[in-house]
């Protein structure tokens, strides 16, 4: 029978597996990046000019922000397993993931100058940045609404 406790218990597994895949991934972006570079055919408003070495900067910056927000989700996580739902530290933890997914999103557009095609990638991080921060602002009211109630008891 699934639980809740299994639930949690999966979300943190499947959390440190993508952790461990995006550090593994971390030693082929240059590989892929000159890869990409040949077989691509999409222009930007760089025109033609090599992409290899911007995309590495995109994909080891979104790299850093990924593990950010992977070590953020963990911590939350962790919080959740002890109990600990509406508080101050998981608040912060959605500010934080809501902050890496925007920055990612950045960074996929400015990437997005040489090839608009990564310009769709950056709109999605960013409306998932957006989706964390509404998370993040109603577990901030839920934090105010659970302090409110401990001290009327």
């Amino acid at each position: 029978m699934w639980t809740k406790t299994k639930s949690l218990l999966l979300s943190r597994i499947l959390t440190m597996v993508t952790g461990g895949i995006v550090l593994i991934l971390t030693f082929f972006v240059p590989a892929f990046s000159q890869w990409y570079e040949k077989k691509s055919l999409g222009r930007g408003l760089f025109g033609e000019s090599g992409i290899a070495l911007p995309m590495c900067i995109c994909l080891y910056i979104c790299e850093i922000l990924a593990l950010i927000a992977l070590y953020e989700l963990h911590v939350l996580l962790e919080n959740i397993n002890r109990e600990q739902v509406f508080t101050q530290r998981n608040t912060a933890c959605l500010r934080r993931i809501s902050w890496a997914c925007m920055l990612a999103g950045a960074s996929f557009a400015v990437f997005g100058l040489w090839k608009f095609v990564f310009l769709l990638p950056a709109m999605l991080a960013v409306m998932f940045g957006l989706i964390m921060r509404v998370l993040k602002n109603v577990f901030e009211k839920a934090v105010e609404i659970k302090s409110e109630n401990d001290f009327t008891v």
